[in-house]
């Protein structure tokens, strides 16, 4: 996880670029027997990212004025924990099995 400085925020194309992610944060995730581990972890990953830049995209709308509805930035705020509650839960299960995988070995 990374911190970005509200200057690159504010000041650059990556408004415009977050605003177009926002609208297509749907919070699907492939966990079908097709789809093997990468591609689920990539997709906890994607949904945490798409979430929380619509979490900032909404701040900021809210900062300068432009959101007159304040419950959808407290609901896509709670997608947002939500997604990176899941996306923590799912990197202890992955800890965890390894610790068990690698103690067994022994």
């Amino acid at each position: 996880m990374f911190i970005v400085p509200m200057s690159s925020i504010i000041g650059g194309s990556t408004i415009g670029s977050v605003t177009s992610n926002a609208t297509n944060t749907a919070a699907t995730v492939d966990t079908g027997a097709t789809g093997d581990f990468k591609n689920v972890l990539q997709d906890v990953i994607n949904n945490v990212e798409e979430t929380q830049a619509a979490t900032k995209v909404d701040a900021y709308n809210l900062s300068i004025g432009k959101m007159d509805d304040m419950h959808t930035m407290m609901i896509n705020s709670a997608k947002a924990d939500v997604a990176l509650e899941t996306m923590v839960q799912l990197r202890n299960k992955v800890l965890e099995s390894y610790q068990t995988v690698m103690s067994t070995g022994l």
